[in-house]
């Protein structure tokens, strides 16, 4: 069978672009390397409690808000149920020093005011960064349905000013500029590199909402399989894709499959990583520069992550994350300060039924280099020397968050922990990249297009990571097929 469309790579943004073209009368099939569709999405669990390792929450969930449009037109909001995190802190920022605590609100003006209360001699730095944030966002194309796509609006995420930049220019309140930088943590570039822009993208649509989804991922990933049964599109799991054939005119013809097999159609998109990318095209399709930047694309920030359970509900980790930093410029250069003393993640994990949490994840920033000395090892068959290190992190971590939550003492343990080389083998990143290739000032990222005629590209690489942004990549390699003002009414009919 020929396809018109074959998709390599579902995890959400290939079942975006999947779902987005079998709605629009093409043939599709779907192929994905693991066992399963969204294998980040599903999580695992231990000892009855569920842990999230691609999903924690989101914003623009609340009806009416751009992720909410999304899930409609894709046909999940039917298949999913979402729900409020804390308005009045959904985000818990810890400072041990000096000691300071915030609880992040909803809301830009609820968000000003709190701010303001606690910064009073800040107030229109204050304004002014949440006015330049909402309007970053309100420029973005498909986020806002009716503005122009103005194919030079990338530029400003490239050239920047970088967040650290831009803040510097309103305040020099340290602690401030800490707190509003926060979030880097949720797509672990650091502040001296991500561009304003981009910060700006991801961060407003949290200053607006934030819902988590019942079941979290694994719920996600049921409501994606039974829309892609639905609609027809033919899934292939355990089957990796080893090359992209291309014909004589240089045209996408079709793929290669591991252990021979191939399989023909008129066009693909493409959700690897891109140094992945340069394995699957053949030689010569690609100019030269062209593949030496996609070799060089900087990867995110890696991390070290513990899971943890306790026999006990711990109500206190309920409806917000915990942004633990051990002092106001921890953020700058994210990864680099050793474990037990360098900011901390940490979201909640449940029973399944239950309302109050029973576990939670922590997840800290480090550098691929940390496992260097196990490199060449795989999942499965780790030497003694990588669970001796895996011991000493989890008992440096778990001092670091009893010391700063001493609630939490005596009442949890830790039954798994994961590195950069787990990041690697299950995410598929070649540097255990948490969130896969850097969107940093400097550096130009992929677009959705690409010259073999035939082929388009989706992926966090290209937008942003996080459930929003692979969703848009989807929508943008889309909408180059489709045409955009065509993708974006369609949208429109959803509003």
């Amino acid at each position: 069978m020929r396809y018109d469309f074959t998709v390599i790579g579902a995890g959400v943004s290939g079942i975006t672009s999947a779902i987005t073209l079998a709605q629009n009368g093409y043939r599709v099939a779907l192929l994905e390397k693991a066992d399963r569709t969204a294998p980040l999405l599903r999580g695992f669990s231990r000892q009855g409690v569920h842990f999230d390792t691609g999903f924690h929450y989101t914003g623009g969930l609340g009806a009416g808000e751009p992720l909410d449009i999304f899930f409609r037109y894709l046909g999940l909001s039917e298949r999913i149920s979402s729900y409020s995190f804390d308005e009045n802190g959904f985000d818990i920022f810890h400072c041990e020093s000096p000691g300071f605590e915030f609880r992040i609100p909803t809301g830009y003006d609820r968000l000003q005011e709190r701010l303001g209360e606690v910064f009073p001699g800040e107030r229109a730095a204050i304004r002014s960064y949440l006015l330049q944030v909402r309007a970053t966002c309100a420029d973005l194309p498909y986020m806002n349905l009716d503005v122009v796509i103005d194919p030079n609006a990338s530029l400003q995420r490239i050239f920047g000013p970088t967040l650290r930049e831009k803040l510097d220019s309103l305040t020099e309140n340290v602690l401030l500029k800490s707190l509003l930088s926060s979030h880097c943590l949720l797509y672990g570039v650091s502040c001296s590199e991500v561009s304003f822009a981009q910060h700006a993208a991801i961060v407003g649509n949290y200053y607006e909402s934030v819902r988590g989804i019942r079941g979290g991922g694994l719920s996600l990933a049921r409501a994606f399989d039974a829309r892609l049964a639905e609609l027809g599109v033919d899934v292939f799991c355990s089957r990796e894709v080893t090359g992209i054939t291309v014909g004589p005119g240089g045209t996408l013809s079709g793929v290669q499959l591991a252990g021979g097999d191939s399989l023909e159609c008129n066009a693909a998109i493409a959700t690897v990583h891109p140094r992945i990318l340069l394995d699957l095209t053949p030689e010569g399709t690609f100019r030269p520069a062209y593949r030496k930047r996609l070799a060089a694309l900087e990867e995110t920030v890696s991390a070290f992550m513990c899971f943890a359970v306790s026999n006990n509900p711990v109500p206190a980790l309920a409806g917000a994350n915990r942004f633990l930093l051990p002092d106001a410029e921890s953020l700058y250069d994210l990864g680099k300060r050793p474990i037990g003393d360098a900011p901390l993640y940490l979201s909640s994990a449940y029973r399944e039924g239950a309302v109050e949490p029973h576990g939670f994840i922590g997840i800290c920033p480090i550098l691929f280099t940390e496992t260097a000395p196990w490199e060449s090892s795989r999942f499965g068959k780790r030497p003694e020397g990588y669970r001796q290190y895996k011991a000493q992190a989890l008992e440096r971590m778990q001092r670091q968050i009893e010391r700063a939550y001493p609630d939490l003492a005596g009442n949890i343990h830790f039954i798994e922990g994961s590195t950069p080389l787990t990041v690697r083998d299950h995410c598929n990143t070649p540097l255990g990249g948490l969130y896969g290739v850097k969107h940093m000032v400097g550096q130009y990222n992929p677009h959705s297009t690409t010259r073999i005629p035939g082929l388009f590209l989706a992926g966090q690489a290209v937008v942003s990571p996080g459930i929003m942004g692979a969703v848009l990549s989807g929508f943008l390699a889309c909408g180059t097929v489709l045409g955009h003002d065509i993708m974006r009414k369609e949208l429109k009919v959803c509003c």
